[in-house]
């Protein structure tokens, strides 16, 4: 433990400037790739899955899969329940702001509780998938299994929304799958950094 003298340039390194770096990325990079995705796909789709819903990605998808492959599925499976909860809460809140429907109709709406739920299990089979290994290729087949299974749960929850949230089912089938597929694959590699490191909340033996 260090005292209140022992201060390192790697403490400024790593506790400041490094998580400075990855905060203003997080907010430059859907801004710019945004204006470079509306010139390759006009039509806006490319927009919806890598830009505006990123934020849903993070939550209920990188943040479950991220604490189930580098600790353990019920690390994943509760990152899951409270990443989700905080989603399924916004987005009943941007609906009752935007008074598109009734007041107490997204509340009751199945649909808002699959967000959770999809985050709990992508976290939670991830994890047990995986159980602790720093295997990449493991990790991989656990991630993108996880993904596919919670992804396919999602959609079926929008399925069963009274208000019609999906439409036309295989568009809404790619636009949940495919964020789930590249996280699948880009959530593992973080890890399997992290285990270089030997940065993990858990014990390696």
């Amino acid at each position: 433990m260090a005292s209140w003298t022992e201060w390192k340039l790697s403490d400024i390194t790593w506790g400041i400037i490094l998580p400075l770096i990855v905060a203003f990325l997080i907010i430059i990079f859907p801004l710019e790739l945004s204006k470079i995705l509306l010139d390759v796909d006009p039509g806006g789709t490319l927009n919806a899955i890598l830009t505006d819903g990123l934020g849903e990605a993070i939550l209920t998808i990188g943040v479950p899969l991220f604490a189930g492959l580098i600790w353990n599925k019920w690390a994943g499976g509760g990152a899951g329940f409270l990443c989700g909860s905080i989603y399924a809460l916004y987005v009943n809140d941007v609906y009752a702001a935007s008074q598109m429907f009734q007041s107490n109709m997204m509340i009751g709406d199945i649909s808002n509780l699959g967000f959770v739920v999809s985050a709990m299990l992508i976290g939670f089979i991830a994890g047990s998938l995986n159980r602790g290994s720093f295997s990449f290729r493991r990790m991989l087949i656990a991630a993108l299994v996880a993904g596919m299974i919670a992804g396919l749960f999602q959609l079926w929850t929008g399925l069963l929304s009274p208000i019609g949230m999906i439409t036309d089912i295989p568009y809404s089938a790619f636009l949940i799958l495919l964020p789930r597929l590249i996280y699948g694959i880009i959530i593992p590699i973080f890890v399997t950094v992290f285990g270089w490191f030997d940065i993990t909340p858990k014990q390696r033996t």
